[in-house]
């Protein structure tokens, strides 16, 4: 038994005094603020975001974060035209791209800490912050007669009332018309979880589980015959990148 008991402790010894180093090194190094950035795909879109954060506690920090997300209409459905075979795949239906620039200011405290540089340090994030979501007309290619009966196509921005299938070849370049949008001010709340692990302690290494909700004042345009919202929930997954800093 004791020959036991004494094979064990040779094992299991080495394992806890790195262990205890591990831990040791890490309590030791006080981190002032951190910076990361990152992209995510969400429900109805994608994103990316950059985030800087300065620590109150060695378990909390407070953060501010900027992102840029796409925000898609549920019902947008892809066609193309039945007219020619190589035709840009357009959404029939859809007057605007949404673009939704966030700036937000939140808390990220950690309720399960890394043990060593192999464990896993678990935190919520918490932010709230304005939405401003641009929204892009969609311009197409359509069919027109000329002066003289021979038809032709040309870039327009599309028109429920005056533009049908037949009519359309395909989509413009997303950057035909840019700055003929409009802006929609509104606000975002986001929830999540933060799993971080790095080999380095100086370095992030997370992935994020969360959710967000968008409101605006009103009702954003998307879909030209389709009931458009006002409130926007999103499930959304992330991977963020960066470093500590001591200073």
């Amino acid at each position: 038994m004791k020959k036991i008991i004494s094979i064990i402790s040779l094992l299991v010894l080495p394992f806890l005094m790195m262990a205890q180093e591990t831990i040791f090194e890490e309590a030791r190094t006080v981190y002032k603020r951190d910076k990361v950035f990152g992209g995510y795909v969400h429900t109805s879109g994608w994103g990316l975001n950059y985030r800087s954060s300065i620590y109150t506690s060695g378990f909390s920090k407070r953060s501010y974060e900027i992102e840029f997300t796409t925000i898609k209409h549920p019902k947008e459905i892809k066609t193309f035209s039945s007219i020619l075979d190589n035709s840009n795949g357009y959404f029939y239906g859809k007057m605007n791209y949404l673009l939704a620039p966030r700036f937000s200011v939140g808390t990220h405290r950690t309720f399960i800490s890394k043990q060593s540089v192999k464990g896993v340090e678990i935190a919520y994030v918490l932010h709230f912050g304005i939405t401003t979501a641009y929204a892009k007309p969609i311009y197409l290619e359509v069919i027109i007669i000329d002066e003289e009966n021979f038809p032709k196509t040309e870039f327009q921005r599309y028109d429920p009332d005056k533009h049908d299938r037949g009519d359309i070849v395909g989509k413009a370049s997303f950057f035909y018309g840019f700055l003929k949008g409009r802006f929609y001010p509104g606000a975002h709340i986001k929830a999540a979880l933060n799993f971080e692990s790095s080999r380095q302690a100086n370095r992030i290494n997370a992935v994020e589980v969360g959710a967000t909700l968008d409101a605006f004042l009103q009702n954003v345009p998307i879909m030209a015959e389709t009931p458009n919202q006002q409130f926007f929930l999103n499930f959304y997954v992330g991977i963020n990148f960066g470093s500590k800093k001591t200073e």
